[in-house]
């Protein structure tokens, strides 16, 4: 009996309400793997130690050119989603 006591007045405050706004839970979505395998993928290192002919670096460039280009389609794709996310938790937290 000693312990029902504070037990009914453990449960009794338990339905007040502390007068706190409650918390958003945010859900955001795994990064798409298009956009994580397009900023893992890079252009390897040439094989060997001997020097490059010129041949070998008009490809390294033209390579490392595409390598770039493509790296910025996935940041502009990985910043738009991004602020679609960020347009989503701030209409939720109106």
């Amino acid at each position: 009996m000693r312990l029902a006591i504070p037990i009914l007045f453990a449960l009794a405050l338990a339905g007040c309400t502390s007068g706190q706004p409650p918390r958003v839970q945010v859900s955001l979505p795994p990064v798409p793997e298009d956009i994580r395998a397009c900023a893992q993928r890079h252009v390897a290192k040439p094989p060997g130690d001997k020097p490059l002919t010129e041949r070998e670096v008009y490809v390294l460039i033209s390579k490392l050119k595409a390598s770039e280009t493509a790296k910025s389609g996935c940041l502009v794709r990985l910043i738009s989603l991004y602020e679609a996310q960020a347009a989503i938790v701030v209409e939720a937290l109106k």
